[in-house]
C-alpha cells in the first residue's frame, strides 16, 4: 500500500429485527437473520497507511490494537498478504453503548483496507468481510434498510440492500450513558443462549422478519415500529431468563423511558422502542412526531441527552 489517505465513511446501523446468538463464532454466523435501518447522525471514518506494525490511532489518541490486528490478519488470508497498517479513525458514536459503534467501525476499515489493495469488490462481497469483524457491520455498507442473511456458510452469510417504499420514518436516540457496558455483546449473547425460551425467540424472530419486510415494503412505520419494539424486548427477555448467569443491559432510566412510550402511544404519538445490547433507547416515530417526543423526553428527564436521527446513506470515500 501507498501512503495515500483515502478515507472510507460508514454509518451505523439499528437493527429492527436483532441479530442475538452466534452459530459459529470464528465465522461470526449469527442464529437469526436481522434487519436494520442505516442512521445518518452516527458514523466512523477511516484511512490507513504502511507502518511498522498494525497499530489504531482512534479519535487522535493510541488504542489498543488487538481486535483489529486480528480482523487484519483474517483480511490478509481472504485477500492475499499485505504489509502492516496504521488504522486510524474518527468515531462519531458513544462506544459500547449500544448504538452499534463497531459496526460503523468495521465497514470503515473494510472498505478502506480493500480499496486500497485496488480490489473492486461488490458491498455484498464486502459484507461478509466485515461481518468477521462485527457481525452488525454487515449491514452499514448500505443505505436505508438492509438484510443480513444468517446462512450456513461463510458464503451464504452476507448482507444485502432491501428495495425500501420511501417513508417518513425517524429515530428519536435517548442516550441514557455513554459509559462502556459492564458486559460485551459477545458475552451477552453466550449468556442469553441458555435461557430456555431461546428457540422459541429464533422461531419468532424468523416470522417476524418476514412481517416486518411487508411492513417496510408498505411504508407502514406503526407496524415497522410494533414489530421492532417486540423483537426487541424479546431479545432483552432472554438475558434476564437466561440459565447461566442473567443479566440486564436496562437501567432505571432505561425502564423510565419505556414507560414514557407507553405514555405517548396512550395520546395516540407514534412512538415504538428498540434497543440494542446497552441502555440508549431508540424510539421509531415519524419525522413530524420526533420534535413532540423530544419534548416529552426533555420535560419528563431535563438531564437526558436526546437526538434525532433519519434514514442514513451507505459506505462513501474519499
Amino acid at each position: 500500500m501507498d501512503s495515500t489517505t483515502m478515507k472510507a465513511t460508514a454509518h451505523t446501523n439499528i437493527a429492527l429485527i436483532k441479530y442475538w446468538g452466534k452459530k459459529n463464532i470464528e465465522l461470526n454466523l449469527p442464529t437469526t437473520s436481522s434487519l436494520s435501518l442505516t442512521l445518518d447522525k452516527y458514523y466512523t471514518t477511516t484511512s490507513v497507511s504502511s507502518a511498522e506494525i498494525d497499530s489504531f490511532v482512534l479519535n487522535n489518541q493510541p488504542a489498543d490494537a488487538t481486535r483489529i490486528h486480528h480482523f487484519l490478519n483474517m483480511l490478509r488470508k481472504q485477500l492475499g498478504d499485505f504489509s502492516p497498517l496504521k488504522v486510524i479513525s474518527e468515531n462519531h458514536v458513544p462506544t459500547s453503548a449500544g448504538l452499534a459503534s463497531s459496526a460503523s467501525a468495521f465497514a470503515a476499515l473494510t472498505g478502506v483496507v480493500v480499496h486500497e489493495l485496488g480490489m473492486n469488490l461488490s458491498n455484498e462481497e464486502l459484507s461478509r468481510l466485515a461481518r468477521r469483524g462485527s457481525g452488525s457491520a454487515s449491514r452499514s455498507f448500505f443505505g436505508n434498510f438492509a438484510v443480513w442473511h444468517k446462512g450456513i456458510d461463510d458464503e451464504s452469510s452476507f448482507a444485502e440492500s432491501l428495495n425500501a417504499s420511501d417513508m417518513p420514518i425517524a429515530l428519536v436516540v435517548a442516550e441514557v450513558s455513554h459509559a462502556e457496558k459492564k458486559i460485551s455483546s459477545t458475552e451477552g449473547m453466550q449468556r442469553a443462549l441458555t435461557s430456555p425460551n431461546y428457540d422459541d425467540w429464533l422461531v419468532k424472530s424468523a416470522n417476524q422478519l418476514i412481517d416486518m419486510q411487508s411492513a417496510i415494503q408498505h411504508a407502514d412505520i406503526d407496524k415497522v415500529g410494533s414489530i421492532a419494539e417486540d423483537n426487541a424486548l424479546g431479545m432483552h427477555a432472554l438475558n434476564l431468563t437466561a440459565s447461566r448467569q442473567p443479566f440486564t443491559y436496562f437501567t432505571d432510566q432505561t425502564q423510565m423511558i419505556l414507560s414514557l412510550i407507553q405514555d405517548m402511544r396512550h395520546q395516540g404519538i407514534l412512538a415504538y422502542a428498540t434497543i440494542d445490547a446497552g441502555p440508549n433507547v431508540k424510539i421509531i416515530t415519524t419525522k413530524d412526531e420526533a420534535s413532540t417526543i423530544v419534548n416529552i423526553l426533555k420535560n419528563a428527564m431535563p438531564t437526558l441527552a436526546v437526538e434525532v436521527a433519519q434514514s442514513g446513506p451507505g459506505i462513501s470515500y474519499d
